[in-house]
């Protein structure tokens, strides 16, 4: 199984701009609020990723309560909201509209050169590697304007399809790629697809047995399928715990483990061909929590590395993070067997 390690030299307020990312965390907290955490329409669930009906206790984040598995160690919300609950939060919210329109847009060329570029890379480069025949490529509820413009000139693939019913695409300015504004719960396809993505759809989906075994529905036999997601087995995840900037609902309502991620790939005839952890900024992340809040009850080891070590160690102690998958950003991609 592979395992990438990279450098890099962009950091977290390229992609997320402080004020901008700040609003949309008030808005997200003020949405759930009102459309997410009604009592009556929330429902108690195991572990989404290995099925463990043990769990204890995390946090509690925007009225909603994080669990943890006792058995992966999975990060996850319960009781939570259905997906036809969530498909309505993503389709309505003030938060979601913010996103599309103001932090999506003032982030878009950076992420475009860090992040959209070289996952596409990846995705070509691992296509003709471990499947040079695949045509059919169905993308599942990517969230970003920019996927779906490097989707359109991927050439290799003379069938694309944009399975998403709440990113509003024109179809007359993608006329190389089908638009199916369905839900994936929806979808009929059956064995039609080679090469599948999911860019942190598990992280919010509610019903995460369901939407792995969709995919392994409409993936042929030794089809490909491409994850990213955040692990809470990473190291920021781990430090911060719930004093996490990037860990709120529903964006993260699941935060799977890598032993999660091995389970639930397990139950569904998967094979991993690849599961790295490229993140680089999980120091940076942890530093500037501590830098905001001294206060915050740092291990004596993490607060000496974010305090007194110089630039090169710190490099040093991420590139280590990534060769070990304990870095909190997974790259994943897993194969339906044959």
């Amino acid at each position: 199984m592979k395992n990438i390690v990279i450098s890099d030299d962009y950091n977290a307020v390229d992609l997320k701009p402080s004020a901008l990312l700040k609003r949309y965390i008030e808005l997200t907290q003020q949405d759930v609020r009102e459309m997410l955490a009604d009592p009556k329409k929330l429902k108690e669930g195991g572990c989404p990723a290995c099925g463990n009906k043990d769990k204890k206790a995390a946090f509690t984040k925007f009225s909603l309560s994080y669990q943890e598995c006792a058995n992966c160690r999975t990060l996850f919300v319960s009781p939570r909201p259905d997906d036809k609950t969530l498909n309505e939060y993503y389709q309505k919210s003030a938060a979601r509209t913010f996103w599309r329109d103001e932090l999506s847009k003032a982030t878009d060329k950076k992420r475009k050169e860090k992040i959209v570029k070289p996952r596409f890379q990846w995705i070509l480069e691992s296509t003709r590697e471990h499947f040079p025949a695949a045509k059919t490529w169905v993308d599942v509820n990517t969230t970003q304007f920019s996927y779906v413009d490097a989707m359109a000139d991927a050439d290799i693939f003379t069938k694309k399809i944009l399975l998403n019913p709440y990113l509003r695409v024109e179809q007359n300015k993608y006329p190389k790629i089908e638009i199916i504004q369905q839900p994936w719960w929806e979808n009929t396809m059956s064995s039609a697809v080679d090469v599948m993505t999911l860019f942190e759809v598990v992280d919010h989906t509610s019903d995460v047995e369901g939407l792995v075994a969709s995919a392994s529905k409409m993936l042929k036999k030794n089809g490909l399928c491409f994850i990213t997601a955040i692990l809470s087995s990473g190291f920021d995840i781990q430090v911060l715990w719930d004093k996490a900037d990037n860990l709120y609902p529903p964006d993260r309502l699941n935060c799977l483990t890598v032993e999660g991620f091995k389970a639930l790939f397990a139950k569904h005839g998967f094979e991993c061909l690849e599961f790295s952890t490229p993140g680089i900024l999980d120091i940076e992340i942890v530093a500037k929590a501590y830098e905001q809040n001294p206060q915050l009850p740092l291990a004596r080891f993490v607060r000496d590395l974010v305090e007194s070590k110089d630039e090169q160690t710190k490099h040093t102690f991420q590139e280590f993070l990534q060769s070990a998958c304990m870095s909190s950003y997974g790259r994943i991609l897993i194969r339906k067997k044959g």
